[in-house]
Formats: structure tokens, sequence, C-alpha cells
């Protein structure tokens, strides 16, 4: 049995201008994959060490290999240059617990 995997992002913009072609065309990058939007939010509670800045963005995907081939794919590659340049980010998959 496959294991989902999470697509987590922690993002603090800084140049809302230079980030809206990632954020008007993320969507359609991701739609074929069909993961399910878990967290989009900037509410954070800290119980332990720091909060991250700004907010957080989970992402569930059905397995490791699906997150990747969206995260890689030409669709995605092209927008991430905006976000990248825009914001601080922290971005990494981690592998879920079988279902």
């Amino acid at each position: 049995m496959s294991r989902p995997a999470y697509f987590i992002l922690e993002i603090d913009i800084h140049d809302m201008e230079g980030m809206k072609p990632y954020l008007e065309k993320v969507g359609a990058t991701v739609a074929a994959f069909a993961p399910t939007s878990l967290v989009n939010g900037d509410n954070i509670e800290p119980l332990e060490g720091a909060a991250p800045i700004g907010k957080v963005v989970v992402l569930r995907f059905d397995t490791m290999a699906k997150a990747r081939a969206w995260y890689e794919s030409p669709a995605y590659s092209e927008i991430l240059r905006h976000r990248l340049a825009a914001a601080d980010n922290r971005a990494f998959l981690v592998e879920g617990l079988d279902a």
C-alpha cells in the first residue's frame, strides 16, 4: 500500500506584487495531481520553539511520487521563481503513514 505525502510550505511574502504571477497560476499547476488542501493560514499558535513567520500551507498527495511529479513539473517550475524571489520560504515533502 502506498503512503500519502505532504507538501509543507512555510512562507513569508515580502513582495506581494512579485508574488502575483505565482498565486494566479499555482492552482492550475497542481490541479492535475489532485492534492487535498489541508492548511493555508497564518493563525499559528506556537507550542514549542518559534512559530513560522507568515503562513503555512499543507497539501496532501496520494503518494510521494505524485507530490514530487507536481513539484518538478514544467508548469510549476515555470512559476516557482516568482515565489522564491517574492518570499522567504521553507518547503519540504514528508511521507505520511499508511491509511
